[in-house]
Order: structure tokens, then sequence, then C-alpha cells
């Protein structure tokens, strides 16, 4: 088994070799309550909650200076402030696992590196560190990308009985699309509004939408992430320009095709939206 974070590989056969790997177990957030004046419990809503990852690592090389130029680069990623300074960043660590490579999100914690001794000196210098798994789900390494163009608005002319007010604005017809999570659990969706568009939205078949208002000008995009919690043009947020009708914790996408549509007002004919996913798991 293999493991990437932040540009460092650890795993068998590596510089960085584990010697021994505990994914624990998640925890239980229980809402259950004691019966009153009598035995038993009253189930309440269970929550999934967060595990450590823990990992015993070995430099694999044949001396010292090898060993602390490697321990050295997981050190440096593993302690980074990036990754902590944000209350509400979690960030990606990889896996491979008979050829697949998938990822879980959270934090890295503790780390313990190698000390100089005796097996330290001959390159089997012994780290220890912790990663907290703050999300329950696996997800495919790889984004699933789906595009789908506005249709393009209709050029035809007023038709009597004409009923004020009147416009002259085009509203384009919703293109259908569908999406597919793979995976054995929900996963949530990315949105990429490409312009020239104007009150732009992705609406499922469920019921949720993913909406803006306001125009998105040609050669500009805004990128909705249902999982980050972020409304991005560039590196600028741009929550404001959400609808009140979007809930991004709602953006999620069931195991199985989920039938999602497109649309706006757009009387080029040029918009377009991307759909992004990783197929989700319970599972390693």
């Amino acid at each position: 088994m293999r493991f990437r974070f932040d540009g460092v590989e650890f795993g068998d056969k590596l510089p960085l070799f584990v010697t021994e790997f505990d994914p624990g177990s998640a925890e239980i957030r229980s809402g259950d309550t004691s019966q009153s004046q009598r035995d038993g419990t009253i189930p309440g809503r269970d929550f999934l909650g967060s595990r450590t990852w823990a990992f015993s690592i070995s430099t694999n090389k044949r001396d010292l200076t090898g060993a602390l130029a490697v321990e050295s680069s997981l050190a440096a990623a593993w302690m980074d402030q990036k990754h902590r300074v944000n209350p509400l960043l979690m960030v990606p660590l990889s896996y491979e696992l008979d050829g697949r490579w998938r990822r879980v999100y959270g934090r890295p914690d503790k780390f313990a590196g190698m000390v100089g001794d005796v097996l330290a000196v001959q390159g089997r210098g012994r780290i220890e560190c912790d990663f907290r798994v703050l999300d329950a789900r696996h997800f495919d390494e790889s984004e699933t990308v789906l595009q789908l163009p506005i249709v393009p608005a209709s050029t035809g002319g007023l038709l009597a009985p004409l009923v004020g007010p009147l416009s002259t604005l085009r509203s384009s017809a919703p293109r259908a699309g569908y999406v597919d999570n793979k995976g054995s659990a929900p996963t949530p969706l990315k949105v990429v509004f490409r312009g020239p568009i104007t009150d732009p939205y992705v609406r499922a078949a469920a019921g949720w939408e993913i909406a803006l208002k306001g125009t998105i000008a040609a050669g500009q995009s805004i990128v909705v992430d249902a999982f980050a919690g972020t409304v991005l043009r560039g590196n600028a947020p741009v929550a404001g320009m959400l609808t009140r009708k979007t809930r991004l914790s709602s953006a999620v996408l069931p195991r199985g095709i989920s039938d999602l549509t497109f649309g706006g007002i757009d009387p080029t004919g040029t918009a377009l939206v991307e759909l992004r996913w990783r197929s989700a798991y319970y599972s390693i």
C-alpha cells in the first residue's frame, strides 16, 4: 500500500517505508437518551465522526545522511502551516491499493521524527505520525468531468396575442445530462459555470439546485464547490451571487445515475457548464 501527501510518497518499497498502518475506526456521535424511570435507551440520530490514521514509518536508506533527507521532506509536508491556519480547510491524503488510487480528507496531526539512534545511523530512522480523517468517505483520486453546452435560444419572432410587458431577451432552453456516482456513498458536486451567461443554474431531479444571480462575461468562469463550501471567480469569493434557494449542503449525488439540467440566459449559445465529482465510498 502506498500513500501520498502534499507531493511526498511513502509506503511499500519506498525510501519512506511504512512498517505499520492503523486506519482506526470512525467515532459515532450518538443522540441516544436514557429512558426515564425505566430500563432501556431511546435511540436518536447517530452521526459519523472523525478517525485517526496512524503510521509507523522507517527510512529505507543506506546511511544517516540519506535518512535525514527523506525524513525532512515528510516533516516539511506534515508540519506545513498552510494545512493548519484555515479553520475550515480539509486537505487530501491519497492512497493506492491494488492498483487504484483514492483519497480521504482531513488534517495532518502528530509527527514524531527520527532520533540519532543506531538504526538511524544505518539509514533506518523511525517516524511516527497521525492523520485525522475528518470526512467518513473515501473518494476517487481523479475527478470525473462532464461538460454540458447551453441550448441556443430560439430565434423566432413574436407571436400573437402579445401580452405586456414585452421583452426581447431570449432565454436558452435547459440542457439535460446524466452523472454517475459509481461509489457506495453520496458525493458532493462541483459546478464550473463558463460565460457568457446570465442567471445560470444546475438543477437536480431530486429537487436541489445550484444557481447564481448575475452575469458571467465571456471568457470568465465561476466555480461552485459544494464540498469546500466556496463560490469563486478566480481567487475572489462571490458567494453573494448564490440564489436564496441554493443550499450547497444539499448538492450531493446519490449512488448511481442522477439527472441534472443546465440553463440560463445566453443569446450567443456558447456558454457551458462543467460538472465535476469524485465517486465516493464508505470503505477503503
